[in-house]
């Protein structure tokens, strides 16, 4: 029952109550706003002068709160911090040919399943899934010294539409378990499973039409195409926090082979 409110509450908004989301964009078109954490915004393409005050916000990396419908629609927007000083993370450059990361395998389901329910259920109800995510796997090595990686799910632009989404990714740790005589692949994300669950069990939870996400290893391919699926799954480091690490990966071979402890602190703070 709590896993299923949670899903709904994913989904849905009190209609006549405007939502709030405080956060730098990621990216946005004539008509749709990505934020870093991950919310989605549509916004009317007549609207020239908010268009450009937008435009001129991700350029700058300004962190904005803006308020939206019960639709996504932009209500206000007003920026809360000029700059990308307010950002909390810090990519590590690295030599590609010297990065090895190779995760840590968990013996049987029912040592993934002790995992799984030991994972911090202390979140915030208005926390955000990288953060939540980044603590789970983080906590998980500090104590256990157990290497995972992360989930992630795109959602496109035309199912965001589709269905007026209200995210355009969702992220939670990814570990690999000794099966039978071989080796799967398991989201633990406590907050919509109650159990460890297999990668498209994981995305039908949130993809409406149960396709599978297209799996690949470039943030471009979901980026520069985003009508021919309904979404794209990218397996990523545990330390990789949000998109824009899979981006600046592919971008600038900036690769990272650590946490960041500013990241973890802004984790912490944000969603537990």
């Amino acid at each position: 029952m709590k896993k299923s409110l949670f899903i709904i509450l994913f989904f849905t908004s009190c209609l006549g109550w405007s939502d709030v989301i405080r956060s730098p964009i990621h990216s946005l078109n004539k008509t749709m706003i990505r934020f870093e954490n991950g919310r989605v915004a549509f916004i009317d393409s007549n609207e020239k002068l908010l268009s450009d005050q937008l435009t001129e916000a991700a350029i700058r990396k300004d962190l904005i709160e803006v308020k939206i419908d019960d639709e996504q629609s932009l209500i206000s927007v007003q920026t809360i911090q000029e700059g990308p000083s307010h950002l909390k993370r810090m990519n590590l450059m690295e030599d590609p040919a010297s990065i090895t990361f190779e995760p840590t395998v968990i013996p049987g389901y029912s040592e993934a399943l002790k995992l799984f329910n030991r994972l911090n259920t202390n979140w915030v109800r208005s926390s955000e899934c990288s953060n939540r995510a980044h603590i789970w796997a983080f906590e998980e090595f500090k104590t256990n010294n157990l290497k995972s990686q992360k989930a992630f799910v795109f959602f496109t632009a035309s199912y965001i539409n589709r269905n007026r989404f209200k995210w355009w990714f969702h992220v939670a740790p990814l570990f690999t378990i000794k099966e039978n005589s071989g080796l799967e692949k398991r989201v633990f994300d406590v907050m919509f499973t109650d159990r460890p669950v297999t990668i498209k069990e994981w995305t039908d939870n949130f993809v409406f039409s149960k396709r599978p996400c297209k799996l690949t290893t470039k943030f471009s391919e979901y980026d520069v195409n985003p009508q021919t699926e309904d979404c794209y799954f990218i397996i990523s480091p545990m330390y990789y926090w949000t998109p824009t690490d899979i981006s600046n990966e592919e971008t600038q071979n900036r690769f990272k082979r650590d946490f960041n402890q500013g990241e973890i602190r802004a984790a912490y703070s944000e969603a537990f």
